[in-house]
Parts: C-alpha cells; structure tokens; sequence
C-alpha cells in the first residue's frame, strides 16, 4: 500500500520507530538481506519481537530488491518463539513446591517422585507396566489433584465458555460434561480440559495441571478488561480440592462401595456429573470421563479428606485387585488410547488443525478467541499434522523429539510422545508430521538421536487399544455393596507425635516448651465470605481491607480484599 512507499515514510516498526524510508534506505546502502536490515535498522528487535511488523518489513525489502515475498525469506526465528514470562525464567528456583494430601501415603509407598510444574507427583510405584495392565484388566487409582480447577458462577458463565473455547456451551444441562479446546489469539492450542454443570448458574472448568495459572489468568483478563460487565465469579480451587481418577472393568463396583450415587450404566452416563457422598465425604463431586481409555470415574473431594477416601478406595477394593498407578501408566494408557496431551503433543506453534481438534472446532457460532485464524487455517488445509505412528520393528522405542525426515534429509516433523505399550507388546508413538505426509499408510523415516534411521507407518486410527471405545463402559450393574467409613481429616503436615481427634480432625496432642514452634492449623473453621465492599455483610464483619476484628469467642475477621473477608475460629467450630 502507499503508505510504505518510500516517498511516504510510513511507519512499520512502531516500538522501534523504523519508516519505510528507513528500509528503503538500508537496501541501497547495501543491505539487501532480511537479516541485514534487521541489524542495519533494529526492525522487528523491539518488544514486538516481529510479530506485527514482520510482512510489512518483508514486503518493503522485496520491493526494493526486486524480489518476491518468498524469494526473500524471513528473519531468522531463535527461541523463544512463544513468549515466556520472566518469572519462568529467573524465578524457576523460587517457585513453591506443591503437594497434594495423598502424599505420605506416595511416599510410604515407594512412589519414585517426579517434577511436574510446581507439584511433586508419584512417577510409579516400582512397575508402571504393571500398573497399566492392572487398569486395562482390574481397577487403579490415581491421585490427579494437580488438575486445574477454577469454580464458575454467575448467569453469564455460558457467553465466557462460548468465548474462550472453540465448541458450543450454551446448551450444556445440568449434569453434563464437556471437553472444551481453548485457543489464544492467534490459532495456537493454548489448553484443554473439561467442564461440568454442577448446577444453575455453577461449574467446575478443569484445566492442565500446568495450564491452570495461565488459564486463570486468561479467565480473568478477559472478565476484567474485556467483559467487565458480565456477572461470572471465578476461583481458582485447585488446591482446595483432592481429585482421584479410579480406572478399569471394576471401577464401577468398587466406586458403589462408597458411595449414595447410582452408578449403573443408565443413571450414569458417560460425560455426566454428580454430587453426592463418597466414604462419608458429602458433597463429592463425581464425574465420568475416559482418559484412560477404561471405565472410569473421577472425583473431587475436600483436599482435608483426600487421604482418608484414598485408603478407603484401596481398603474396599482389596478382592478387586485395585491398586495405585502413577503419571508413567497413565501416559502409556492414554497414547493407547489415542489422547493428545496439551504440551506434550503440541508446543508454541501448534494450531488446533494441526492438533487434530477438528471436531471440536465449530466455526458457526457467534466471535470467539481464535475464530478468525481458525477460519484462516481451515481454508489453507497446510502445516503439520498430529498421527499416531507404529515403528516398523515393534521393539524400538524412538526417543521422544527424534525428527520425521524425507528423502533427502530435510526435516519433516518430529515424535512428540512414544512408549512401549504393554497391552499390545509393541511401541507406539505419536508425532507432528508434515500434511503432505499425514494420510495413513504412509511410511516415514525416523531419525533417532544416535544418527541411525528406521522406518514407521502412519496408522488410520488415533486409538491403538479399543478403537471402537467400547471400554468407556461396562453394562454390569454391581451388586449394592454400600458402606460408609468415618471421615478422617488431616492436615498437610505429617504427624510424629501422639494424636487425638476433635470432630472430624485428628491433630496433634503432645505439648511443646520450645522457644519458637511451628504450628499446623489446618484444622481451624475457616470460612470465605465474599460480598459488596458496603452493606449489611460489610457492616456485621465490622472490619475493612486490609485490617483484622477479633469477634467473641475469639473468632477472627480479616480484610483480606475489597469485599472479601477471611473468617478464622476453633476447630470444631462452626464459624
């Protein structure tokens, strides 16, 4: 356009204040390379990074040398590619290291740990093989507490669901699950996860377990600065919630054991939720969903009742054969299965064609984050595909990130996740394949990290094991074997000295003369209240942000934001 010609002198960089003259002029000095004006000028070297500027510049300088677009290239791209926080890289020390309240049973156990963002979470119990063949063939359990979860409320929660994911939600009853694929703005798989109505005007949106901080905070950009007028109260509740995934043929018989739910195939769909009481947990959530690949049940519990539904789950399922199975048997089930994980299988560049989302994708709906880069790629039909890939020699591994080449070298795309699958004795993989290679039956050269090449075959289903997915559910309704056990509530640090119980918490009763103590309070009433800044909630709590008020009975109020307040008292209390 004429605003870049030369004569003009419109501006193309606005963080580095370059004109097209400025280019213009770089070229006939001499500098007749993308990367030479870059340097010559600093185009695209500001905070912009080229991300708005970059065609602009390109065209200017095939203008002048008398090149195409394609002919003159781009600069070249170093990391990081997708933005990274300065915090993620200078405060990757500081970070707080989480744990979920199963823990001291992990580590009595024998679970070898493993670092996942901020939470330790068991790798395996010794024998992760092992651990999926008990899944594909009896019942596991598996502590998924680092799952994000962020609490929805308020009538306009579906226009927000509408708004960050591809799919429709506008129409999600009550009691229903849905997987939602979310999107940044320009195309790029940003999470995944799923999201149940709980109930009018409630939901419980899951996230990546190391997705929920940035899902969060998108959630909240966009309610505070874009849609400031829609009535949706969102909480992170990740940590205030324990969540086990139970998985396998028997996982419906031994949930019954537990539970007042109705767990027959009829009353309990898949992606269906529920509420109700778990080993004497009350209010529960349970939901059905098939990561796995198996029957399977997921549920939320209060993080202070984690453990003691954890060892009741393996208590009541002992004639079962139920056991616990960590992160490595759950990756190997679901690339049986054929699921994608957000990080995993995609990076910084992944859009969701690519991903193979398709079909959650649905370009009708009214304006929503990543519409109109999603219609661009649906019309171009170019880039990488996500398939599942079989080595031809059933006893090599590819290492993860080993590079999809063609003939003559050049690199085609890579293995984003592979395994050896104990269920069908042989290695499976999935990779980002350039399309041009993607249709099934297509054979593809693997080079592993070692130099040497072997040889896979692009397969027709994602799913390895059950493609049919004829697993998801067992018609056998269980014989009613309902117990309650007592709940035991107990806080995050471990006990060492002797102990007794006061209502539903058992906590330490052994006196201290120290000098200086810490002490484990988990187990005060605590309770979050939430209202407008002024008013009658406001003027009973009698005290304001930032300050304290000590009630009778030693109940303690704190101003812990504008209308909201901290309310702490004794244990057992009701506060």
């Amino acid at each position: 356009p004429e605003v870049y010609r030369s004569s003009t002198h419109g501006y193309v960089d606005f963080s580095e204040d370059i004109t097209s003259a400025d280019l213009i002029s770089a070229v006939e000095e001499g500098y007749d390379s993308a990367d030479l004006v870059k340097r010559f000028t600093t185009v695209t070297m500001g905070p912009l990074q080229g991300k708005i500027e970059l065609m602009n510049f390109i065209a200017i300088i095939a203008e002048a040398t008398g090149k195409t677009i394609a002919e003159t290239g781009t600069t070249t791209w170093r990391p990081m590619y997708a933005p990274v926080t300065l915090g993620a890289l200078a405060g990757r020390n500081y970070d707080p290291v989480r744990y979920s309240s199963i823990q001291p049973w992990h580590e009595a156990h024998g679970a070898t740990p493993m670092v996942a963002g901020a939470w330790i979470r068991p790798e395996h119990y010794g024998d992760p093989e092992a651990e999926v063949r008990r899944v594909r063939e009896q019942v596991g359990i598996i502590d998924v507490s680092p799952l994000g979860k962020i609490d929805l409320r308020g009538p306009d929660v579906p226009k927000l669901l509408n708004l960050l994911y591809t799919n429709k939600w506008s129409k999600l009853d009550i009691g229903k699950v849905r997987y939602g694929a979310m999107m940044s703005e320009d195309g790029v798989v940003m999470d995944d996860g799923v999201t149940a109505h709980l109930g009018e005007d409630h939901y419980l949106l899951t996230t990546t377990s190391g997705g929920a901080g940035r899902v969060w905070d998108w959630i909240e950009e966009w309610l505070q600065a874009y849609r400031p007028e829609w009535q949706v109260h969102a909480t992170p509740v990740t940590t205030a919630y324990t969540s086990i995934n139970i998985a396998g043929p028997h996982s419906r018989t031994l949930l019954s054991r537990l539970t007042d739910v109705d767990l027959s195939a009829d009353a309990f769909k898949f992606m269906q939720v529920r509420t109700g009481t778990v080993a004497g947990v009350a209010q529960s959530i349970l939901w059905r969903i098939g990561f796995t690949g198996e029957l399977s049940y997921e549920i939320h519990v209060p993080a202070a009742y984690g453990l003691h539904v954890w060892e009741a789950l393996l208590e009541a399922g002992k004639d079962l054969g139920v056991g616990a199975f960590g992160i490595e048997a759950q990756r190997v089930l679901r690339l049986e299965s054929g699921h994608l994980i957000v990080g995993q299988d995609t990076d910084g560049l992944t859009q969701a064609y690519s991903a193979g989302l398709d079909w959650a994708i649905k370009l009708d709906k009214d304006d929503f984050v990543g519409k109109p880069e999603l219609l661009w790629q649906q019309q171009k039909q170019a880039g990488a595909r996500l398939v599942p890939l079989q080595p031809v020699d059933p006893s090599i591994v590819p290492t993860e990130a080993s590079q999809i080449i063609r003939d003559n070298g050049e690199i085609a795309g890579r293995i984003t996740s592979s395994r050896h699958s104990p269920t069908l004795n042989r290695s499976i993989c999935l990779a980002q394949v350039d399309i041009s290679l993607s249709e099934p039956g297509t054979m593809v050269s693997v080079r592993l990290p070692d130099g040497a090449t072997i040889q896979a075959k692009v397969m027709s289903q994602m799913s390895a094991v059950d493609a049919e997915g004829t697993r998801l559910d067992n018609d056998t309704v269980p014989q009613s074997m309902i117990t309650f056990a007592e709940p035991v509530a107990r806080g995050p640090v471990a006990l060492g000295a002797a102990t007794t119980q006061i209502g539903h918490w058992e906590v330490s009763a052994q006196p201290t003369t120290a000098a200086l103590t810490l002490e484990d309070q988990s187990a005060l009433a605590k309770i979050e209240v939430r209202s407008r800044a002024s008013g009658t909630v406001a003027d009973k709590l009698q005290t304001q942000f930032g300050r304290t008020y000590q009630a009778e009975g030693g109940t303690l109020v704190i101003g812990s934001g504008p209308g909201q307040w901290h309310v702490i008292s004794e244990i057992g209390s009701q506060a």
